[in-house]
This record gives structure tokens, sequence and C-alpha cells, in this order.
């Protein structure tokens, strides 16, 4: 994806799902010469930063939508000091290299088909069936 770093710079981000995940609040490289790599995202829910590859996230009018779950983001390496450091890109993006992307065999949908339960929920444990044994 061939995007200006200022093409960027405030586009809210969504995850798979459409949830609001944050605020796009800078880019890496952040020098303007260099192809795009990563954008740093400001999360909403907690004001850290996270860094998503512009690779996977897909431009629709004033939102990034990234093919990630919120929880898959919210556990991708923070940058330290809320500035990124040398090496925060490289931990990012080995991180990305490893993470699936929503909707290629992952539970989307609230219910499961096949089992009847929320994606969420576990199936308690079936006590065992009370049997009378003829004397």
């Amino acid at each position: 994806m061939s995007v200006s770093r200022h093409h960027l710079m405030g586009l809210g981000v969504m995850d798979c799902s459409g949830e609001e995940i944050g605020q796009v609040v800078d880019t890496w490289p952040d020098d303007g010469g260099w192809e795009v790599e990563l954008v740093v995202v400001r999360l909403k829910r907690f004001g850290e930063r996270r860094m998503l590859p512009v690779g996977d996230v897909t431009v629709r009018g004033n939102w990034l939508l990234a093919p990630f779950t919120r929880v898959q983001i919210e556990d991708a390496p923070a940058p330290v000091g809320g500035v990124h450091r040398a090496d925060d890109p490289y931990r990012a993006m080995y991180y990305w290299q490893f993470e699936e992307r929503a909707g290629a065999g992952k539970v989307t949908a609230l219910w499961r088909p096949s089992s009847g339960f929320f994606a969420t929920e576990r199936p308690f444990p079936t006590p065992p069936s009370q049997t009378t044994i003829a004397s």
C-alpha cells in the first residue's frame, strides 16, 4: 500500500468486527522519505500506543480497517516510553508476522452454528446420568 504519511494521520482505526479501536497518531518511518510500513495507533480504551502494519489495513473514507481483533491489537507490543525507539518497529513487525488475520477460520459471528453456544461461552460439563440397577 503506497500511501503518504499525511493521508494516514488522524484516521480512525476499526478492528475486524467494526469496533472503533483508536486513531492514527504517527507512522514509521516518520521522516516522510520512505514508504510507510507501520502506523502508530493511540488506543481509545487505554490511551496507549500500538503499531499496525500498513500492508494489512484497508483505507475506507476516514477509517483504517484492520483485519485483526481488538484483543490482538491490544496485545501487540507497546512502544516503550510512549514514543517508539529504534527496535520497537521491528518488534511490532515480528509480532504481526505470526498473527492470524480474522476471517480465516475464525469465529466472527455471535453463534457457532455447529455447537449452538456463544463464541465466548464454554458449555458446562453434564453430570453423569442416573441409572437405576434392577435387583
